[in-house]
């Protein structure tokens, strides 16, 4: 009984939120649905405190006489019909407010329904929201499942490139969330403060929240738009259903997203917990909120510790990322289409491949829409050509698809970030079922005279002679000398062989002694932007991703695979390997393996998760669903150590130099002999004469070392045997996919 009673309750709290906010959301806001008091409104400039006060309703209004009046707002004074009924003072006291105007047609058409249009061309919720490309199919594809909206594959693409550009985010504002567009399986989030984690990451990444602008109000009805379709977040963040309303499951009454309950009423009923105004009880099997609802933000102070996480996430986000940021209003004043046409020089790597270099020759079709021809080379010798077409949103966010002639070939989508100045773009092209196959890449326009863009081989052993640097860049002329080359102190180019206009090969000496660190590559007048690599050992190698994820398939689900990749290291300026400041030298190809990860006794995950090519590194899943064979018919899943390793044939590493011994002494310094106090014990009281100063030879100040003269010849070598191991997590399947309807094929 207890076991329906945990399943019914939930349901039950989501209908009755969900029915809620779904009547609410069609208001505009400060519009209160039917039968429920007022929502108090709120402001960047005005504060809840800073409304009119309540006051008591007048003989025959409406207002139920048990019922708390809420902060912040008026009941009306005359019953209901009366035609001479007083405004709510505090709404009249609200400055207009800001939002962005929603011009295309085509939105109206289809959203005007549920979303009212002013004069001003403002549409609920939706002028009052910034998001990526991204944020806005979502918005759209819910739009669909909840409220029926239907659109045609043309109209659905037209109305996400409308409002993305129209909505959109400024280039800073959408490089801060990129790897969420980018689709990436690796990466960090822990820089940012715990209570947005808490509040958020439990359930997606932040880049969700990091690529959306939102006024106040907007964001606080974000939240209660969450407590109603998922209620368990109302854990993570507070919020709920108006105070009024019981809560089901037997807890004590929360704040409410209508408003904050007064102080003392967060456990009004048996079990509950009291808490200040805007805080939640705690009782039973109901939780209440850990602050306000939508409307009413608190600060936090040391009169109100009861300030929920919600509350103070809510607030970072209305101050850090508002609807009007200087960026946006920058863009906005000089909005123009940006041109892309012309061709651009690729450079980029691809995990367990190895860098690429190339060409993307761009093409105008349209209004911010190109057709591109990509041309790439890969350091293992094999060479693609891609065509596809892309589209450019609010200037800086390309979205693109793009696919080889080869008929079956997979189709790539490319996300990059045009910078400010309109000369390179960044980002990343992948594949895969889930995005898992990607390669970063950094486009940049040629201008059309000779610069040096990328490098290839660019790590240099130091001594070293007739070392081949690729260097790739646009306009090298056919006169190209070695002399047009700058690479500084140390290094010499004693040949150079044009491949063509676009490559040039160096041939480089590096003289022993020479400083080890980066040294920039320059052409002629044209200032470096590429980097050689000095060093003088291999000191370890290192193993990419060091954290891998692969998800088990087959079955139900395709397979996420994860690929490997091992680079040799160098221990970088502070003399200290597996620090910070380790440098990459190259791409090494070790022989792969996986071995157990024990976390407990008898652990088999080794024999079940999968396999790893040992040359390749590519680790494929094992099936997914039961397994018969393993205890407890268990599922495919665990994690596994992958291992690697390599014999190099590397400088023996030269011994650290030592700190040179402090020699200094002392000097003794000459002092006069202090007179005597009369009367001491001992001492007798008669004057005495003057002590004579006492003369200290002095030493000679320490001679400074001299530095070691580089030894004669090449140095020792020796064949070293180098190993690295990383951890690889092996897991269920995804039960949603990413795009999911053929108009999202963009």
């Amino acid at each position: 009984m207890q076991r329906i009673v945990r399943i019914l309750v939930p349901l039950l709290m989501a209908l009755a939120s969900s029915t809620f906010v779904r009547s609410s959301l069609a208001q505009e806001p400060g519009t209160p649905p039917p039968g429920h008091p007022p929502i108090p409104s709120v402001s960047p400039s005005v504060s809840p405190s800073a409304t009119a006060p309540a006051t008591p309703p007048a003989a025959g209004s409406t207002q139920d006489p048990q019922r708390p009046a809420v902060p912040g707002s008026e009941q009306p004074a005359a019953a209901e019909g009366d035609a001479a009924a007083t405004p709510n003072t505090a709404a009249a006291a609200k400055p207009p407010r800001r939002g962005i105007p929603v011009d295309d047609p085509l939105v109206h058409t289809h959203c005007a329904r549920c979303h009212a249009l002013d004069d001003k061309q403002h549409m609920t919720r939706v002028s009052f929201v910034r998001k990526s490309p991204e944020g806005w199919s979502e918005t759209i594809k819910r739009m669909g499942r909840l409220y029926g909206l239907q659109l045609s594959p043309t109209d659905a693409k037209q109305v996400v490139r409308s409002l993305a550009n129209s909505h959109g985010l400024a280039r800073s504002e959408a490089e801060r969330g990129l790897y969420e567009s980018e689709r990436r399986v690796h990466w960090s989030e822990d820089h940012h403060d715990q209570d947005f984690k808490r509040a958020c990451a439990q359930c997606h990444p932040l880049g969700r929240v990091l690529l959306q602008q939102r006024d106040n109000e907007e964001w606080q009805l974000l939240r209660a738009t969450h407590v109603a379709m998922f209620p368990l977040s109302r854990g993570q963040m507070g919020g709920g259903p108006p105070d009024d309303e019981p809560r089901r499951g037997g807890g004590g009454q929360g704040g409410g997203a209508g408003g904050g309950a007064p102080a003392g009423a967060g456990g009004a009923s048996p079990g509950g917990t009291g808490g200040a105004a805007g805080g939640g009880g705690q009782g039973g099997r109901g939780r209440g909120g850990a602050g306000a609802g939508a409307g009413t933000p608190t600060t936090e102070s040391p009169n109100n510790p009861t300030q929920g996480v919600g509350d103070r996430v809510l607030a970072k986000l209305a101050a850090e990322q508002p609807l009007f940021s200087p960026a946006w209003e920058v863009w906005a004043k000089n909005r123009r289409e940006v041109p892309l046409a012309g061709t651009w020089t690729v450079s980029g790597h691809e995990i367990g491949r190895g860098d690429l270099v190339g060409s993307a020759e761009i093409k105008r079709v349209d209004a911010d829409e190109y057709e591109v021809v990509w041309n790439l080379a890969f350091t293992d010798g094999t060479q693609q050509t891609r065509t596809g077409k892309g589209l450019l949103y609010a200037g800086y966010s390309w979205r693109g698809r793009s696919q080889e002639a080869t008929p079956g070939s997979p189709t790539w989508r490319e996300v990059l970030l045009l910078d400010e100045h309109w000369q390179t773009l960044k980002g990343r092209l992948f594949n895969g079922h889930y995005d898992e196959i990607g390669v970063d890449v950094a486009l940049q326009r040629n201008l059309g005279r000779p610069r040096v863009l990328a490098l290839g081989n660019a790590a240099i052993e130091v001594p070293a002679k007739g070392h081949r640097l690729d260097v790739h860049g646009e306009a090298f002329p056919p006169t190209v000398a070695a002399a047009d080359f700058f690479v500084g102190d140390g290094l010499a180019v004693t040949a150079i062989e044009r491949r063509s206009e676009r490559h040039v090969v160096l041939t480089v000496d590096a003289a022993s002694g020479t400083e080890l660190g980066p040294r920039s590559v320059a052409f002629r007048s044209e200032p470096g932007s590429a980097n050689v690599m000095l060093y003088d050992t291999v000191d370890y190698i290192r193993i990419r991703p060091l954290q891998g994820l692969s998800r088990i398939g087959g079955t139900k689900n395709p397979k996420q695979i994860e690929r490997f990749e091992a680079y040799a290291m160098h221990r970088g300026k502070d003399e200290k390997p597996f620090t910070p400041d380790d440098v990459d030298l190259f791409q090494v190809r070790p022989r792969w393996a996986l071995a157990e990860f024990k976390v407990r006794e008898n652990d088999d995950d080794l024999q079940y998760v999968g396999s790893i090519d040992p040359v390749t590194a590519v680790f494929t899943p094992n099936v997914d669903g039961p397994n018969p064979a393993r205890k407890w018919q268990a599922n495919n899943v665990g994690d596994v150590f992958v291992t690697a390793e390599i014999t190099l044939d590397v400088p023996v590493r030269p011994e650290p130099k030592k700190p040179a011994a402090d020699e200094k002494k002392d000097d003794k310094k000459t002092e006069p002999a202090k007179p005597t106090e009369p009367g001491q014990a001992g001492e007798s009281t008669a004057p005495t004469a003057p002590a004579k100063p006492v003369e200290v030879a002095k030493t000679p100040p320490p001679t400074p070392p001299i530095s070691p003269t580089p030894p004669a010849g090449p140095p020792a070598r020796e064949q070293k045997l180098f190993q690295a191991r990383g951890h690889l997590i092996v897991t269920v399947g995804l039960y949603v996919r990413w795009n999911a309807l053929e108009w999202e094929d963009r």
